[in-house]
């Protein structure tokens, strides 16, 4: 999967606490529709995000993909 700049700030979202965890997924969609502009559904369903049952924050895949993004 390709991510998008989009992508990388709902990554980053996570990562800086500005979603915290325990989050509803739901609450988190509408959070990033509404601030962020993206869908996070894929990257949940492409193993990102750790979102059961709730927002626990990024994967070691997330964790990663953020810090190589950043290199």
């Amino acid at each position: 999967m390709e991510l998008t700049a989009t992508d990388y700030n709902i990554l980053d979202a996570i990562a800086s606490g500005k979603v915290e965890p325990g989050t509803s997924p739901r609450h988190f969609v509408d959070y990033c529709d509404n601030v962020i502009g993206g869908d996070p559904q894929p990257l949940i369903d492409g193993g990102y995000i750790d979102a059961e049952p709730y927002i626990n924050g990024l994967t070691e895949k997330g964790k990663q993909a953020l810090a190589d993004r950043q290199k």
